[in-house]
């Protein structure tokens, strides 16, 4: 044993008693693989964690090390994934609580889409005759048009009006076309989602992340 550890432990060992006779605390500490005790906490040894003892030598608390940079890190990045775990899993009870409300079970969905897609089919239908409508009289208001040129006269400016308005309506009921093909084409995405919502719903309570589903839980897929 080295000349330094034994001073060390016998400081120690003639400290306890004196503390003991004042009843005073000590703290022991760890350094380098030897026990070093004091009567205070030493500000460049308290970050190692210290015992404190109690006027009889007898350990009455632990105080651990403080926690290195990387562990306090990881701490960080724990709590923050914690946190964000909880916040997802409340917005989505709320979203599951909607759908619910909404549809008892995937076939409501089912019928919710077909109704969904037979309002937007008869809008298009009904676009689509009036495209048929105004391109007949654009095609009669270009031809008056034509003919008013043919015999070296100025087109009249209601007639340019019409035609333009008439142009101008066959692009709007085509624009609208559009729009509500991709809004049909949206909504079978959504659908799917809550159709496929609602079939994890029959097995996991409301607000059940996706990473916690277990697919070969689920029931099976309605044809």
């Amino acid at each position: 044993m080295s000349t330094r550890l034994v001073w060390m432990l016998s400081a120690a060992l003639i400290s306890l008693p004196m503390a003991a006779e004042a009843g005073m605390k000590m703290y022991r500490f760890k350094v380098d693989g030897h026990v070093v005790v004091k009567d205070n906490v030493p500000p460049d040894l308290a970050p190692l964690g210290y015992e404190v003892l109690n006027s009889r030598g007898m350990v009455e608390r632990v105080v651990p090390r403080a926690p290195t940079a990387e562990e306090r890190a990881a701490t960080e990045r724990a709590e923050a994934l914690r946190l964000d775990r909880e916040r997802r899993h409340a917005e989505l009870r709320n979203k599951d609580a909607d759908l619910k409300r909404l549809y008892a079970q995937p076939g409501d969905v089912d019928r919710a889409q077909t109704r969904k897609a037979d309002e937007i089919g008869s809008y298009i239908e009904l676009q689509f005759r009036r495209i048929s409508d105004l391109e007949e009289k654009l095609t009669k208001a270009q031809e008056k048009a034509a003919n008013v040129e043919r015999r070296g006269q100025e087109v009249p400016a209601d007639m340019r009006l019409e035609i333009v308005q008439l142009e101008n309506g066959v692009r709007d009921a085509q624009k609208n076309i559009d729009m509500r093909r991709k809004e049909l084409d949206d909504s079978k995405i959504q659908f799917q989602k809550q159709r496929e919502r609602l079939r994890i719903l029959q097995v996991y309570e409301l607000g059940t992340l996706p990473e916690d589903v277990d697919p070969a839980r689920l029931p099976p897929l309605q044809n």
